[in-house]
């Protein structure tokens, strides 16, 4: 893309940033319509959003329309990932969601095994935008018809009232309170910060790790091998939980994560730098992630209850996510600065220490 319109690496990557940073702010709104009307009508219409949106973006070369995709895969990326996902799973698969959260992120956890080669094989094969231009009509010829058919109509609450008979304004005001309470809740508080330090850790390493190499001083290969090797481990992480989770906890299930991760991260620091070590950074970075993608679409309804999950589920995912797109911004500014990677790498831990202390502060 770079070298065919001639734009610079900085406007191509501040256009992801700017689709997670809508990503982040509709990602409450998301959830708050999800907990009232259900996610057919969401789903669907974020399919077909981010569908024209890849479309547009690979037959209309133009920085104007390139921004205003990202503005709209944003919306979409907000209305179809996980949190959307997991809050529909919740309620149709009632006290059985834990087993509904695991399946899902089974199948997901492939995507990128089998999209990202596939896109790759694409691009060779054509070049950037005949492959967007199939991947957004892969979306709307199997994205639009699954979620508008397959999407359970109705309202996520089990309990339903009288609530939504009282004026607006009333509603309203109800719904502040509500908010309000769960904004100064020592759990939601906890659950926000150690959500958004580990999203911080997470984008941040896993955008710096392929740079680090230069550095670190590990062969290409044996580089690109190890990262490989996080998105199987992601799954091995679930496939585990899914034969024996029923009987922990989110929180228990986190600690494991988070300590498991806080140890990859420092596997990254021994000097000189070791291929064992590289290998083992793998296993662990990514059964943490893996286990922690689960954590947060159980941890919600745990603690909080189902009856307002998409809602709260919604407003957790939107710190996180505008963390996330910060990250990486952030740790590489403060490499430059120091010309040391390392300096990022324990960055990066003090953030999962962060974390852990706000799951102590959940429990």
């Amino acid at each position: 893309m770079e070298t065919s319109t001639g734009w610079s690496r900085q406007f191509i990557n501040a256009g992801l940033s700017l689709g997670l940073l809508v990503w982040g702010i509709g990602a409450a709104p998301v959830g708050a319509w999800i907990q009232r009307f259900g996610g057919r009508g969401v789903m669907t219409l974020g399919s077909l959003v981010g569908g024209l949106a890849l479309i547009l973006m690979g037959t209309w070369v133009n920085p104007v329309v390139y921004v205003a995709c990202w503005i709209a895969l944003g919306a979409g990326m907000a209305a179809l990932l996980y949190e959307p996902a997991f809050a529909v799973i919740t309620v149709a698969f009632h006290s059985h969601y834990k087993r509904g959260i695991i399946l899902i992120t089974l199948v997901a956890g492939l995507a990128s095994s089998v999209f990202i080669p596939a896109s790759d094989y694409l691009v060779k094969l054509w070049d950037w935008q005949h492959t967007l231009v199939v991947l957004g009509l892969i979306q709307l010829i199997v994205g639009v018809p699954l979620h508008y058919f397959g999407m359970p109509q109705g309202l996520i609450s089990e309990v339903q009232d009288n609530s939504f008979q009282a004026p607006l304004h009333l509603r309203f005001k109800n719904w502040l309170a509500g908010l309000g309470h769960e904004l100064t809740d020592r759990k939601f508080i906890g659950l926000a910060f150690w959500f958004s330090t580990h999203a911080a850790a997470f984008s941040g390493l896993t955008f710096l790790l392929i740079p680090m190499n230069k550095n670190l001083a590990f062969d290409p290969s044996t580089l690109m091998f190890a990262i490989a090797l996080i998105g199987p481990m992601q799954v091995t992480g679930r496939l585990v939980l899914a034969f024996y989770g029923e009987h922990f906890s989110a929180i228990q299930v986190g600690a494991w994560a988070m300590t498991s991760l806080i140890i990859a991260a420092g596997l990254l620091m021994i000097q000189p730098p070791s291929v064992a070590a590289l290998f083992l950074f793998a296993v662990l970075y990514g059964t943490g992630n893996g286990l922690m993608t689960i954590v947060k679409g159980t941890a919600v309804a745990e603690l909080f209850g189902r009856e307002r999950y998409a809602e709260l589920n919604g407003l957790l995912a939107a710190p996180a996510v505008l963390a996330k797109a910060g990250s990486p911004l952030a740790l590489a500014a403060l490499w430059s600065a120091t010309d040391n990677p390392r300096v990022a790498i324990g960055s990066v831990i003090v953030l999962l220490l962060a974390g852990f202390l706000g799951l102590l502060s959940a429990r």
